[in-house]
């Protein structure tokens, strides 16, 4: 393989189950018939990083224009054929040869002087090089990755660029710093769209507009090739001894938000082997074994606003900062902040883009999210998950979202409440125990995600059909209260079985349901501040 334009080299998955390898251009072959439907590469952040590729290689090359998105919903409907992809994206196929004497796609134009490092370093959570001089790669271990094909080498090089944590001294993390949070909108394949779930239309759901894409950055006026391609061009140095320099949003084209470099990387292409890969087992005779690093490459400084992450804004001035996976993962708790914001965040220009369509639209979407939550050098998990959108009436926007804040806020509430008094049943000196009860408060989450989300369905329907919503917030106390009481009574007698006491357990149970019943509650949630029986209370 050497160049992305023209070679297979694209995992993916049709309609009908084949697993096969294409050429970008070819991701509406056979559309109508049996359809590229996901991308189908053997890990998961490689197929998050690929549908970052893919939709970066599009709005590069090929976004709608037209102010009216007649466009947009053209290609949407019907996609393009294949060779009016080929054509738009030859226009930057110079720019994506894997080997060769000049520019290599996500490497450095000029040799390096770093140091050689195996192929599996490229992989986010292999053990860096401290942890191998201290033994202490306990859980991940070296070895096992020795030899990469150019496709799985190309997605682990993308990869890391795209999502590239702290290195050490120099070497620097991705645009929106180590492991961003991508969130993207996606055909809903259960809802029975009028539009079935392909890759093209996952794709170009997330392509933006233009101009409205060149409006993200002040660096519309950069229209270099290594403005958007920063390996077509000498590497941007950042270090300071050198005369190097940050780079900020006015320094390049936009669209180096897609193909942002911040990693010195050379493959070796010169001492490459025959045989089987060892991620995707695929037989190549160019298989890649090492790379040479050398640190201070780009690094991304300022207020970036990457349209495919939600960011936090900074207190003071309103400065975007991306979000990122956290410990616990991710649950309903972050639905709102994902679709439409809150206070001090914003959701991913491509998700705003979806809340301001218009509510009758056909077309059920869902969000896709996924990131690693990362420990400075260190990958902790990846986390991956998809929520429903709900399309809404501007009239009502306003309500939804702040009803969901009252079920969300409620629920948080609970499930420390749940957390704290399993707690009090489990240890004579709560505040003193040690230990994380942090999966409590998973847990409860998990418990009540189904049920929250057909709420929010109905939430929609009563506030559409002209209701305040408040209905909801009743029957969502009753259900929280419900799943607080299964919780406490499946949890609090697993302690440790020598010190289970029944009286601690029965006092833990009473200020459970009195904490349940308590005016805080009920004032987040509108209701009168009277008893109301739990579902249990009632049955006896």
């Amino acid at each position: 393989m050497s160049n992305l334009i023209q070679d297979k080299w694209l995992p993916v998955r049709r309609a009908k189950g084949e697993i096969e390898m294409i050429a970008p251009w070819q991701i509406t072959e056979n559309h109508d018939t049996n359809p590229v439907v996901a991308l189908a590469a053997p890990r998961a952040d490689f197929n998050g990083a690929l549908m970052q590729f893919l939709i970066g290689l599009v709005q590069t090359t090929a976004p709608p224009t037209k102010a009216d998105n007649d466009d947009w919903l053209e290609w949407l409907e019907q996609a393009p054929a294949p060779g009016v992809l080929k054509e738009k994206f030859q226009q930057v196929q110079h720019a994506f040869n894997l080997e060769g004497d000049g520019p290599r796609f996500m490497q450095d134009i000029d040799e390096l002087e770093g140091d050689t490092k195996p192929i599996d370093a490229l992989l986010i959570e292999a053990p860096g090089a401290q942890t191998l001089r201290n033994n202490a790669d306990h859980f991940i271990k070296r070895g096992g990755v020795d030899a990469l094909c150019p496709a799985c080498v190309v997605s682990a090089l993308f990869t890391l660029q795209t999502n590239a944590p702290s290195g050490g001294a120099g070497h620097r993390t991705s645009l929106r710093g180590g492991g961003p949070l991508t969130t993207l909108a996606i055909i809903d394949p259960q809802d029975g769209n009028e539009l079935s779930e392909t890759l093209w239309r996952n794709v170009w759901l997330n392509v933006m507009r233009k101009q409205d894409f060149e409006s993200l950055t002040d660096g519309g006026d950069k229209q270099a090739d290594e403005d958007i391609f920063p390996w077509l061009a000498t590497t941007r140095s950042s270090n300071p001894k050198q005369g190097g320099r940050d780079t900020y949003p006015a320094d390049v084209n936009p669209l180096q938000m897609y193909w942002a470099m911040p990693r010195r990387i050379r493959l070796d292409r010169e001492n490459t082997q025959t045989g089987d890969c060892d991620i995707c087992g695929a037989e190549s005779d160019r298989l890649v074994s090492q790379y040479i690093t050398q640190n201070y490459g780009v690094n991304y400084n300022g207020p970036w606003k990457h349209p495919l992450s939600p960011h936090n804004l900074d207190k003071k001035d309103n400065t975007p900062m991306p979000q990122h996976p956290q410990p616990g993962g991710m649950s309903y708790r972050h639905w709102l902040r994902f679709v439409a914001g809150e206070e001090l965040s914003e959701a991913a220009k491509i998700i705003t883009a979806f809340n301001h369509r218009n509510p009758d639209d056909a077309l059920q979407l869902r969000l896709w999210a996924f990131g690693y939550d990362m420990d400075n050098m260190k990958a902790r998990c990846w986390y991956e998950t998809t929520y429903p959108l709900y399309r809404l009436n501007d009239d009502v926007r306003a309500t939804f979202i702040n009803r969901t804040q009252s079920l969300v806020g409620a629920a948080i509430e609970v499930s420390k409440i749940v957390r704290g008094t399993i707690k009090d049943a489990w240890f004579k000196r709560p505040g003193d125990a040690k230990g994380d009860t942090s999966f409590l408060v998973e847990a409860f989450f998990q418990h009540t995600e189904t049920s929250f989300f057909k709420h929010l369905q109905r939430l929609r329907k009563e506030l559409l059909s002209g209701g305040d919503g408040t209905a909801e917030l009743n029957t969502w106390y009753a259900e929280l209260k419900h799943a607080a009481l299964d919780m406490f009574d499946y949890w609090a007698a697993r302690g440790d079985v020598s010190v289970v006491n029944p009286r601690r357990i029965a006092m833990a149970h009473k200020k459970l349901n009195k904490l349940l019943n308590a005016k805080k509650l009920k004032k987040m949630l509108l209701l009168p501040d009277k008893k109301l029986p739990d579902k249990k209370e009632k049955a006896a």
